[in-house]
């Protein structure tokens, strides 16, 4: 599952919550921000003095244990590195019943260029939680896959990732459950 998310979603670009729901080839993002790297916002749009600096090498933290809790019946979170870079994902215990999420923490990756991007899904949504720009994206409908990105600084983010299990997705929709648990990680980033 976690596998079929990262395919979808993080080659497929960013992709939201509303928008039409046509179906849609999912595009590989373009990575116009390599060799970058940054630690403190550098955006003068993202003003908000957030750091991912310390869930670079422990991204598994970025959620706090009741937080992850609010996440369903989740196995532990397990940290390695994806395309988007460091991540910890918490697989459902039973992937029928159960939502698997990956919580992705970019350095270096030039955000706009990842907006444009998802600008081409039919599904997406620009706005600001908690007055932090983030944006949701889904290279189909948004009824089974959604991530968010939040805007940390120009070449930081980090993106939230969910793969609806079946028995949930009446009651979970993919995109507002992202940006919720975006929500979560913006106030834990404000400290």
């Amino acid at each position: 599952m976690t596998a079929l998310l990262t395919a979808v979603l993080a080659f497929g670009g960013l992709a939201g919550c509303t928008g039409n729901s046509t179906g849609g080839t999912p595009t590989t993002p373009t990575e116009t921000g390599a060799g970058q790297t940054s630690s403190t916002p550098t955006s003068d749009e993202s003003p908000s003095g957030l750091s991912i600096a310390k869930y670079v090498s422990n991204p598994c933290d970025i959620l706090k244990p009741d937080q992850v809790a609010t996440l369903g019946s989740v196995r532990a979170g397990v940290a390695s590195t994806k395309a988007l870079g460091p991540v910890c994902v918490w697989d459902g215990t039973d992937p029928i019943k159960n939502s698997g999420y990956d919580v992705s923490v970019t350095e270096g990756k030039d955000f706009e260029g990842m907006v444009t991007q998802a600008k081409e899904n039919p599904v997406f949504v620009d706005k600001k939680i908690d007055g932090i720009r983030v944006v949701s994206s889904d290279g189909t409908d948004g009824a089974m896959y959604c991530l968010t990105s939040i805007q940390v600084s120009k070449t930081d983010s980090v993106t939230v990732q969910i793969a609806a299990a079946s028995d949930e997705r009446a009651t979970k929709k993919p995109c507002p459950e992202t940006e919720r648990v975006a929500q979560l990680i913006i106030t834990n980033l404000k400290g």
